[in-house]
């Protein structure tokens, strides 16, 4: 199985998952850097910490906006990891679109060309899947770390 095209397409994928969940996380971090917490502040002041209530919000527009990598990312690289796999999917076709969305809504956008260049393995990984699919391996191109 070691020289299958699932497994070397696997691999690809696994390091693209990898990429795809440092472009997240990087991408909260510098959020983050953002957030300060200031204790000087009048004791019903309700503006003093704006900075940190930008960040750490519920408001979906915003929690959406910063998490989505990371969430994307960690589903992908737990697809490969049998210990975290949350989700599995079907079959290499679904993988592929999966790879597809997670190009297009997380990372194209997120950490400048760290992002673009994620985004671009992540569309490749998901059409060389496809092809994969098509060409008759019907073995699905994950790892099972």
């Amino acid at each position: 199985m070691a020289n299958s095209p699932s497994y070397i397409v696997g691999w690809f994928n696994f390091i693209v998952a990898v990429l795809a969940l440092a472009v997240g996380c990087i991408f909260v971090f510098d959020t983050l850097t953002d957030a300060t917490l200031h204790w000087d502040c009048e004791f019903l002041d309700s503006d003093c910490n704006v900075g940190w209530r930008s960040v750490f919000t519920l408001v979906p527009d915003f929690f959406i906006a910063l998490w989505t990598p990371v969430l994307l990312g960690a589903i992908a690289v737990s697809v490969h990891v049998t210990s975290v796999r949350q989700w599995t999917p079907k079959n290499n076709i679904v993988l592929a679109l999966f790879l597809i969305f997670l190009a297009v809504f997380g990372a194209f956008g997120y950490t400048g060309m760290l992002g673009v260049i994620t985004g671009v393995l992540a569309a490749v990984a998901g059409l060389v899947t496809a092809i994969i699919h098509f060409a008759g391996h019907k073995e699905l191109a994950v790892l099972n770390l």
